[in-house]
Order: C-alpha cells, then sequence, then structure tokens
C-alpha cells in the first residue's frame, strides 16, 4: 500500500505533474526575462510580483478563450494530439531522480525509456499539425520533420555515448558511476555541447526555430490552434524544456549530487539539481537570445558535416573510457 501511496504521489506531485508543471511556468518566466535584458527590454513586470505569474497567468487565459477549429480538422487527433504531448514531458520528469538515486518509479532500464518517450513526443507535435490541413501547418511539419532528422541522432548519441561509458542503462547507475568518477562532462565535453545545441533544435530555440518562423510560416505547425489546445502545446513546450534540461543535469553533470548529498539527501539533493538545471536554463537561453535563425543549409551543415564527426570521436573515446 505504502509503495502505491508513493508511486501515485511521483505521477501526480513530485517530480511528477505539479512539480513539472511548476517549473514549466518558472523556466518560462526566467527565459522571458533574461531574453528581455539582452534585448534591452523589460519581460514580464505586471502579473504577480516582478511579473512572475504571467506564464501561469497566459495559460489560464488561453484555456478560457474560444477555440476555433477550422473546416476539414481531423476533430479527434486535433483534440486528442495536444492533451497527450503534455503527458509525455511529465511521465518522462516521473523517472528523473532529483532528490536521491532513483524515484519510485525508478527501474533497471529506466534510461532506455527516454528513446521511446522522444520519438512519441515528435509524434504528437506532427498529429497535432497535420490534424489541420493548411498550407502553413504542413510547412511547418514539413521543416519539423527535417529538423528532428538532423538532431534527434545527435541527441540519441550523445546520450548513448554516456551509456557506453559507464555501462549502465539506469539513471541509477549513471549517478552512482558519477560519484565514484566524477561528472561526465569532465570526460565528455564533446557529447555535452552536441546534446545542448540538439536540445535547442529539439526545443525549436533560436537559431534552429525554423519549425514555427513568425517572419517566414506564420506560427508553422502552431498556426492554426488557439484556446484550448495553444494553452496545451505551450505548456507542452515548457514542460520538454524542464525534462530536457533534467536529462542533461543528470547525464553530464551529476543531477543531484554534491557536497552534503550523503548526509542532507533531500535537501542537499534538490539544492545541486537546482542550481544545476538553473545554470543550464540560463546559459540554454542566452545562446537563443542572442542568435538569428539559420536556414536550413545552415542547419545541415552544423549537425551533419560538424557534429556528427565530432561525436563518432567522442563515442570512440567513450568506448575505452570504459576501462577508466
Amino acid at each position: 500500500m505504502t509503495s502505491l501511496i508513493d508511486e501515485v504521489f511521483t505521477v501526480l506531485v513530485f517530480p511528477g505533474f505539479v512539480f513539472s508543471v511548476v517549473m514549466a511556468f518558472w523556466f518560462e518566466y526566467l527565459e522571458r526575462k533574461i531574453t528581455a535584458r539582452v534585448q534591452k527590454r523589460v519581460g514580464p513586470l505586471i502579473a504577480g510580483p516582478r511579473g512572475l505569474l504571467q506564464p501561469f497567468i497566459d495559460v489560464v487565459k488561453l484555456l478560457f478563450k474560444e477555440e476555433i477549429v477550422p473546416k476539414g480538422t481531423d476533430i479527434f487527433a486535433f483534440r486528442i494530439a495536444p492533451v497527450l504531448a503534455v503527458t509525455i514531458p511529465v511521465f518522462g520528469m516521473c523517472f528523473i531522480p532529483i532528490i536521491s538515486w532513483k524515484t519510485p518509479l525508478s527501474f533497471q532500464a529506466d534510461f532506455l525509456l527516454v528513446f521511446l518517450l522522444l520519438a512519441l513526443s515528435l509524434l504528437n507535435v506532427a498529429l497535432t499539425g497535420y490534424s489541420v490541413l493548411s498550407p502553413y501547418t504542413s510547412m511547418g511539419v514539413g521543416r519539423l520533420l527535417v529538423q528532428y532528422s538532423m538532431y534527434e541522432g545527435i541527441f540519441l548519441l550523445s546520450l548513448i555515448s554516456a551509456m557506453i561509458q559507464t555501462q549502465t542503462i539506469s539513471f541509477e547507475g549513471l549517478l552512482k558511476y558519477q560519484s565514484m568518477k566524477g561528472p561526465l562532462i569532465l570526460y565528455q565535453p564533446i557529447s555535452f555541447v552536441c546534446a545542448l545545441l540538439a536540445l535547442l533544435a529539439k526545443l525549436e530555440k533560436r537559431p534552429f526555430d525554423l519549425p514555427h518562423a513568425k517572419q517566414e510560416i506564420v506560427a508553422g505547425w502552431e498556426t492554426e490552434l488557439s484556446g484550448r489546445g495553444l494553452a496545451f502545446i505551450r505548456l507542452y513546450t515548457d514542460l520538454s524544456m524542464v525534462w530536457g534540461i533534467s536529462l542533461l543535469v543528470i547525464v553530464f553533470l551529476g543531477g543531484p549530487l554534491g557536497p552534503g548529498f550523503e548526509s542532507l539527501m533531500p535537501v542537499a539533493g534538490f539544492t545541486w539539481f537546482a542550481i544545476k538545471a538553473l545554470g543550464l536554463t540560463i546559459l540554454l537561453t542566452v545562446i537563443s537570445a542572442s542568435t538569428g535563425r539559420i536556414r536550413v543549409y545552415g542547419l545541415a551543415d552544423i549537425f551533419w558535416e560538424r557534429l556528427y564527426p565530432l561525436l563518432l570521436v567522442q563515442l570512440l573515446i567513450s568506448y575505452f573510457l570504459r576501462w577508466l
């Protein structure tokens, strides 16, 4: 009975739905404020202290706005895809060990689950865009799939590189390896940089925001969304950022590991995890805010011609680091 309660708490509260949504709003607020500073603007200021509640208010407003459904829309896919999209990063967060070695839902191969969830995530986004057959959504999904074919392999190979060196397929194994040998970023800086750039592309942040380029295709695959559907997709985007950053923190930065982790596990673990996640959020936001959109040809040049060869070298190095 206790185990069941722990699992329900994990899914609904921490590190599941409630925690993930709160972190999603917090990360969006940070992103908007930092971007505003870089671009010499103010950013959110009115809703809540220093505009802290603005992301939450925006989602609530969208939930109660009229939802316009274009003619010829696949109603079922149009309604269900945004909701399903939100559940994937939340479910992924349930396996992220934030305050200890593992969560109540952890199992021996939970790290492998990431690969499945990443594929399902794109499927829901593509389904959302293709449920409305309009020129802008079609072009947006087309660009999304092209971008996916370039960044997803980079992201997965970066994670596989960590698996090769640590010889484990669980988050707990990754943390225990790093507790003995140090953060993997010390051994795999190339994988970390590649994963960071791939995460920017996955989140469709500049310079990889081609799928919803506002100056070119209105809002891309999001063009026909409004009301509740748009609210869920915006929440999905923020949740994906939380999940993606959490993955990089666990895999390359040691997650909750740090001074005092063993003796003050819940408090120290959460503190170290939060500090590392905050640092990555700031780094991603500064990169996004200070760069311009690249063309599709530039995308291929970065991922196929530059990152893939570097990552293959890192994979070879990781193979020999197994005997470290």
